[in-house]
């Protein structure tokens, strides 16, 4: 029953969080059109990665030494500040010194801005939210950026204008990017409220530090090839390709992400729990889940396959006529790696984080390959086909090896089943009587 609370409380506020962002993308693609949106999409990026090395995948540590109590939470809080204060300094320094123009209407003043504050900010976002889902809480780190992803939504300069009449197309993201590092500190103020009750700074021990490395790098290596897996096709479209391609290929991958919202906020249950050693039928859970998801996704990739041509130019607007195609070349790739996300967290909370790693690589070395090789002739149609069959191999890696410990089938992660209905029905139930009782 603690792993079906666990479940709800994810799937509610991670879910609320993840509508408003969906929202937010939507109106900033109408507002700012594909060529522009797409550019700070781009530089988006590109910060992203900037914080997945930087942040060394800590938060990845701190849930899982949280959870298990193995080092205590005002070090590893402390540790947190420190670290986020040293990346935002080395950022400002490194932009200040090397980059001195602007880039496609992207100010160098508003470079400079969005860089650090992005990037520090959003490192701090994670670290601390990162206390709240190791004992999971799920409620207050997703209100803090849900509140904030409201008001960035409230601000957009329709028509030209905001609700703060100061507030314009020009100025517009120096709140869009400084909104990261506001919640972030709002974060890391909730953090320190309720778990850590003693002083602000505790020095972590050289053991500790040592045995929070050692199982970051792993994570950490990991998380470099995922991210490469999904955004190395940016860098090749945005070579090859127009500005206006590459807004529109931007757009069906934040899409694509989507729908993988669900599964990562049942990872993000899926994760804590293993970790904490509560694994009483999980092995028959996460094929449950594996399949439920496929089956949920095919009916929604058929309803945008046969709606999509309309729906994409109607939603974010006229000039993103070329989603529909794309996001076609990428719905087996949607299928075949929206269910693994709950394996690969089960896999990381029993320490296992090689198998995911190897998996990414597999998969990453598909898309290089074939974006090198087919992107520069044919465009985004061949980035998205590529990513598809990337995509599909981590899918059969990443099931054969849960076959090697648990008895199982490929059917049994694809295949939804009549008693199947049953399953989830009672988990919904136990939930709500759980919720309600709470």
């Amino acid at each position: 029953m603690q792993a079906v609370k666990t479940l709800w409380q994810s799937f509610l506020w991670r879910g609320l969080y993840y509508i408003t962002a969906f929202v937010i993308n939507i109106l900033i693609a109408r507002h700012f059109e594909a060529s522009l949106s797409g550019s700070v999409y781009y530089i988006s990026s590109i910060y992203a990665f900037v914080v997945l090395l930087s942040s060394l995948s800590i938060e990845s540590g701190i849930i899982y030494f949280s959870a298990k109590a193995q080092i205590p939470v005002e070090r590893l809080f402390s540790f947190s500040l420190l670290w986020t204060l040293l990346i935002g300094i080395l950022t400002w320094l490194v932009v200040s010194l090397f980059f001195k123009n602007e880039y496609t209407g992207i100010s160098r003043p508003l470079l400079l801005f969005s860089a650090v504050l992005y990037i520090s900010g959003n490192i701090l976002t994670t670290y601390c939210a990162g206390f709240f889902y190791a004992n999971s809480q799920f409620k207050l780190p997703n209100v803090i950026i849900i509140v904030s992803t409201v008001i960035l939504i409230m601000l957009i300069p329709y028509g030209g204008r905001s609700v703060i009449p100061a507030v314009n197309n020009q100025n517009y993201f120096y709140i869009y990017f400084g909104s990261f590092f506001v919640q972030g500190v709002a974060m890391a103020i909730a953090a320190k409220l309720k778990y850590i009750k003693t002083g602000l700074f505790h020095i972590i021990t050289i053991a500790e530090f040592r045995l929070l490395f050692n199982y970051c790098a792993l994570v950490f290596a990991g998380n470099i090839i995922f991210f490469l897996l999904y955004r190395v096709d940016y860098f090749f479209v945005e070579k090859y390709c127009t500005a206006s391609e590459l807004g529109n290929y931007i757009q069906v991958s934040k899409l694509v992400h989507l729908f993988f919202i669900l599964p990562t906020i049942l990872a993000g249950a899926v994760f804590p729990i293993s970790a904490g050693e509560q694994r009483d039928g999980i092995n028959k859970l996460l094929p449950l889940l594996s399949r439920s998801i496929f089956f949920l996704y095919a009916i929604l990739c058929l309803v945008l396959a046969l709606t999509g041509q309309w729906l994409f130019p109607f939603v974010f607007g006229v000039s993103f006529t070329a989603m529909y195609n794309v996001f076609l070349m990428l719905i087996p790739g949607i299928l075949a790696l929206s269910g693994m996300f709950t394996l690969t967290a089960y896999f990381a909370g029993k320490n296992k984080v090689k198998v995911n790693n190897m998996a990414a690589v597999y998969a990453f070395v598909v898309i290089l390959a074939g974006d090198m090789i087919f992107i520069p002739k044919y465009g985004i149609l061949a980035a998205a086909l590529v990513s598809s069959a990337g995509y599909m191999a981590y899918t059969v890696y990443i099931i054969l090896a849960f076959k090697k410990e648990y008895e199982c089938s490929a059917a049994d992660f694809f295949i939804f089943r009549l008693s199947d209905w049953k399953q989830i029905t009672n988990c919904i139930y136990a939930s709500l009587k759980i919720k309600n009782e709470s």
